[in-house]
């Protein structure tokens, strides 16, 4: 790392049920960055800051094995498994260059940093960089929609973010879908005028011939050059 960079990432690896990874705020020091691999302990519902608690059944959730979180970012629901994604979160200062002001294009550097790692992989990955129109599913779950940054693989979306701001430091929450387990997630709808309604949505694992902790390790190096 060059003497100007402007932080010094750590990583570091963390093994929590979902609620506890997305409760945890680690506190940085000046010029530090922070991405923090993630591997769940249990199977979750995570709603977003906005979800609308009753537009799913949370009884059936529970009774199905899903613990029902909620997340401090916006956007809508995601399934949270053990071995599902590859999950990371990313913590940097407020004051970081990798955090612009604009909330929506400062997800771009992290888009193109994974869809680079997968097209040294040979997929066509390409990032969202135009706001794309909301639909009423994707306001529920979160890979029913694109956004700023995400990834999609001809036009399926495989990468999902969301960010937090809080007490000088932003946090950014990356979701690869290593296996496509989101569709589920029409099936917890409260409506169930959804359910079979398409989610263009895929996992990269029978697209790639690299193992899933080796994908996830070139895509930290990929971020942590920065």
């Amino acid at each position: 790392m060059s003497p100007d960079h402007p932080g010094q990432w750590r990583v570091e690896s963390v093994s929590w049920s979902a609620a506890g990874l997305h409760d945890s705020w680690p506190v940085l020091g000046p010029r530090q960055r922070l991405c923090r691999i993630g591997e769940p302990t249990d199977r979750a519902l995570v709603l977003g800051s906005s979800t609308v608690g009753d537009a799913f059944d949370l009884e059936r959730a529970r009774h199905e094995g899903l613990a029902v979180v909620r997340r401090g970012s916006g956007g809508g629901a995601v399934l949270v498994e053990p071995g599902s994604q590859i999950w990371l979160m990313l913590y940097l200062g407020l004051d970081d260059p990798l955090v612009p002001w604009d909330l929506g294009t400062s997800f771009l550097w992290l888009g193109a940093a994974v869809a680079n790692v997968l097209r040294g992989l040979g997929l066509p990955a390409q990032v969202v960089e135009d706001r794309q129109p909301r639909t009423e599913l994707g306001r529920l779950i979160c890979f029913g929609d694109l956004g700023f940054g995400e990834v999609t693989i001809e036009g399926a979306k495989v990468l999902g973010l969301a960010q937090r701001r809080s007490r000088g430091q932003a946090c950014f929450q990356v979701s690869l879908l290593w296996r496509e387990n989101q569709s589920s997630l029409r099936g917890l709808l409260a409506d169930d005028q959804f359910v079979n309604q398409p989610l263009r949505v895929a996992g990269v694992a029978p697209l790639v011939k690299v193992s899933r902790q080796n994908l996830q390790d070139r895509i930290v190096q990929a971020i942590t050059a920065l």
